[in-house]
């Protein structure tokens, strides 16, 4: 079982300020046994043990199986590389913390409409439940129970099944570009869940030129290893004309897939030299965006999500008293 973002964050902020002070990883860890969150405290012990051995931190993590992101290792393993892994470690703690605080406004948010939407269901049938009939049929306890939990139930068993096939869609090869392609379409959401996968493919690729890998291998292993199947499929379709025909940024403008400003930022890096500084900027860029794709995602999800629940509940009081007012007319007849 994968750690909490908010601990995740606490953990690499810890971690990336040691580091940065000029401290060991080995004693950073050593240190990070006793101030962890209390639920990492056993995992970094093994880190801590296995670092001492000389194994990497990002080998380290792969041992402890699923606890930690292929993300997370990947990023460690690439600033490691270049000899910036304080700066790995300090992006991860703000990408850990901006999810934790998204997580956290999502959630506050939608307190209210999940309240209003469980009293929404259990008032709505309570009056026939305590007649003990409706439209002239008996109402029972087990009635009542399958228009209450029963139908509540369901609504959390469709987005569990929805949340899992969208999760095996993207793991299908095939499926998954396609899946991809269809959710950057989704506004807000799309550009959100697109622009993260930007920000790790651009950082990827800057911390590789850092290391000494030169640009092509570099954007074949971060296209490779990137949060989204789109960005792999744009990769492999523009592979074959770097180098020999066009530009690398040519190369990306023919797919499609990449957005004008990032090619635009791409080209002047070529065209100046400045590469690193041109790939830093758009890092910012897109992290910035970001960060304001996602304070706007939990304004409005929350806000979407009222608006079902008042719409479901008008719904059913609707259909429970149009039940009442057509035996009343039967009455009348």
């Amino acid at each position: 079982m994968s750690f909490s973002s908010k601990n995740l964050a606490a953990f690499y902020y810890q971690l990336g300020t040691l580091v940065q002070a000029g401290v060991p990883i080995q004693s950073a860890l050593s240190s990070a046994r006793k101030t962890a969150p209390w639920t990492m405290r056993s995992t970094v012990a093994i880190l801590s043990d296995r670092v001492n051995q000389g194994v990497p931190l990002h080998e380290a993590m792969e041992r402890c199986g699923q606890r930690f992101a292929q993300l997370d290792r990947h990023t460690l393993d690439l600033s490691g590389r270049s000899g910036a892994l304080d700066i790995g470690l300090m992006s991860l703690s703000r990408y850990y913390e901006s999810r934790a605080s998204a997580r956290n406004k999502l959630i506050a948010g939608s307190i209210y409409p999940a309240l209003l939407l469980i009293v929404a269901v259990f008032g709505t049938h309570f009056p026939a439940f305590f007649l003990g009939a409706v439209g002239g049929k008996p109402y029972t306890m087990a009635n009542y129970l399958r228009d209450t939990v029963g139908v509540l139930g369901l609504v959390v068993l469709a987005g569990l099944v929805l949340m899992w096939l969208l999760r095996w869609s993207l793991r299908t090869p095939g499926l998954n570009v396609t899946v991809d392609r269809v959710l950057r379409a989704v506004p807000v959401v799309g550009h959100l869940r697109f622009d993260y996968a930007l920000i790790q493919w651009v950082s990827s690729i800057r911390l590789m030129l850092r290391a000494g890998i030169s640009i092509v291998p570099a954007l074949e292993y971060a296209s490779r290893n990137a949060h989204s199947p789109l960005i792999e499929y744009a990769y492999k379709k523009a592979a074959p004309l770097i180098g020999g025909q066009l530009q690398v940024s040519q190369a990306l403008a023919t797919t499609g897939v990449f957005p004008e400003y990032l090619i635009h930022f791409w080209a002047t890096g070529e065209q100046s030299g400045r590469m690193d500084d041109m790939l830093d900027r758009l890092e910012k860029f897109y992290e910035d965006r970001w960060r304001r794709s996602l304070d706007q995602t939990a304004i409005w999800l929350p806000r979407i999500a009222y608006f079902v629940v008042v719409f479901y509940m008008a719904y059913l009081i609707f259909s429970m008293y149009g039940a009442y007012f057509s035996q009343y007319d039967e009455l009348l007849k």
